[in-house]
């Protein structure tokens, strides 16, 4: 099922444009792409500097480091892979293996409920799911949250069986893994208590073992959470979780037959209904029916309680859960005629083929940030720094400068400093609240560039004219109005997404500024 599933998703991800487009595709994927490159950066030649101080000057020229808004699990991992292979590349193909490892940890527990036939389509049904594989698709941190909770779930199933300190710890481990993640892994702290309560195995509470699994999240996620809970807010709405949970739930109970088809949603709704009679005519649930039911309600209340925006990729989590249970949802239904078994298993393969059918499969089309990128000339080793400026919305400001930051031949000390719009000609929080423009007209801006010492400004056109703000609307006045300093270079066609075109407008100065050397 793991090669299987690595081919699958590694040829869907080459053939649906992961790896011919830019890291523009959405708002998040630069800045874990470019976190992960300012480690991989600190691990090759940084080592023996202070951490945050080569933090704060990567940030200074490369604006999309995110460590603190994100828990940094994932670029820990990540980091060591550019080791490896020094490629947006490189980070796509981790999207992939991440996948197909929740395709497998799927089998393992689809394998204790359905038989082996259906428990194998099952897990090759998550891979199949629209949802991953757009995610496949974008360097982001989703999937491998998914492959720590389920994989949670499992463990704490394994504790159930044969509780003891060590099984515990283990499950420690990982919970915590998934909350270094991303912090919606907090959900999995429901898993111990309500898994522990549906099993019927309640005295485990009375036992050290059972306690000890709070350990590892205690010792290394909590302070992590400690301390990035003043940046974390940034990044919510400013809704209170009542008034988020009253728009939370019309949005998901709408968002699960979308994104799980109206088949595979009712039939887990019988699924669970069917486990819990079960599980009353025996006493109690199967150890990992209990581990599972408690991984699904702490993903739940997350996604209707923590004000964070909504977004159907964070159904992502819940997708083998909904899976397994739609198959044993299917198994229950009467169906006695020899060969049922296989019938059923047929039926649920027919399912998924008309859901992907009506659905389509995903595509990533992002193109022309990174050619606009090459078009201005990177700056080699030895040569003065270049300090330019992108204005655009976070998925184009993002991607100019991942491109300029996977792209220049030297970042520590950095030959290039890119420049955000966003952030140095207005004001805004994390989330785009509280905007305000820091300029009042063209020749403020003007002279703010010469202050910066910026030799190239890139607009983005092809953000929708309705949509472009106002220091963006203004920087374009202020290039059109001084002729004699700033010229058009040149126009970059860009894509968006298939079928959302535009253009980017590359300036260059015209008359020299003062630059320092760049150290060789």
């Amino acid at each position: 099922m793991l090669v299987i599933s690595i081919v699958f998703t590694l040829s869907f991800a080459f053939g649906a444009g992961g790896f011919s487009s830019d890291l523009g595709g959405d708002p998040d994927e630069a800045a874990h792409a470019v976190t992960s490159l300012m480690l991989h950066d600190y691990l090759d030649g940084g080592l023996g500097q202070h951490p945050m101080r080569f933090a704060k000057d990567y940030y200074a020229d490369f604006p999309r480091v995110a460590l603190g808004h994100y828990p940094p699990l994932y670029y820990v991992i990540a980091a060591p892979l550019l080791l490896l292979h020094n490629s947006v590349g490189t980070l796509l193909v981790f999207q992939a293996l991440t996948l197909s490892l929740l395709a497998f940890i799927t089998h393992l527990l689809a394998s204790r409920f359905l038989k082996p036939l259906l428990a194998a389509i099952v897990s090759l049904s998550v891979v199949l799911l629209p949802i991953g594989l757009k995610l496949t698709l974008y360097v982001m941190s989703d999937i491998l949250l998914a492959v720590f909770c389920l994989w949670a779930s499992l463990l704490w199933a394994w504790y159930l069986r044969a509780p003891s300190v060590r099984r515990a710890l283990v499950w420690g481990c990982v919970a915590t893994a998934a909350i270094l993640t991303k912090g919606s892994g907090m959900g999995l702290c429901l898993v111990p208590p309500v898994a522990t309560l549906l099993s019927g195995k309640w005295r485990l509470i009375f036992k050290w073992s059972w306690w000890s699994a709070a350990l590892p999240v205690a010792l290394f996620a909590g302070p992590w959470m400690l301390y990035s809970t003043g940046i974390s807010k940034e990044g919510m709405t400013q809704l209170t979780p009542w008034q988020y949970f009253l728009q939370a739930v019309p949005f998901h109970l709408a968002a699960m037959p979308a994104v799980f088809g109206w088949p595979f949603t009712i039939l887990s709704a019988v699924g669970i209904v069917r486990a819990f009679m079960a599980g009353k005519r025996g006493g109690n649930l199967l150890p990992e029916s209990a581990s599972l039911a408690g991984m699904a309600l702490g993903t739940t209340l997350v996604l209707l309680l923590v004000p964070v925006g909504l977004s159907t990729r964070y159904m992502l989590t819940l997708a083998p859960v909904v899976l397994i249970a739609a198959a044993y949802g299917l198994e229950g239904l009467p169906w006695s005629k020899p060969g049922s078994s296989s019938g059923k298993s047929v039926l649920f393969t027919a399912l998924i083929a008309v859901f992907l059918f009506n659905t389509g499969l995903p595509v990533k089309e992002v193109h022309g940030f990174g050619q606009a990128v090459e078009k201005l000339g990177l700056p080699n080793k030895g040569e003065s720094k270049q300090n330019w400026l992108i204005a655009s919305d976070p998925r184009g400001e993002g991607a100019v400068i991942a491109a300029g930051a996977f792209g220049c031949p030297q970042r520590s000390p950095s030959l290039l400093r890119i420049y955000r719009g966003s952030k140095e000609l207005a004001s805004s929080d994390w989330m785009g609240r509280d905007y305000r423009s820091q300029f009042a007209d063209e020749s403020a801006i003007l002279k703010h560039l010469d202050e910066l010492q910026i030799t190239r400004v890139l607009v983005d056109l092809s953000v929708p004219e309705t949509k472009r703000t106002k220091h963006e609307q203004l920087l374009q006045a202020a290039m059109q109005s001084a002729p004699s300093v700033w010229a058009l270079d040149f126009d970059q066609p860009i894509t968006r997404q298939p079928g959302a075109t535009g253009k980017l407008s590359a300036y260059k100065r015209l008359l020299p500024v003062v630059q320092d050397k760049a150290p060789n």
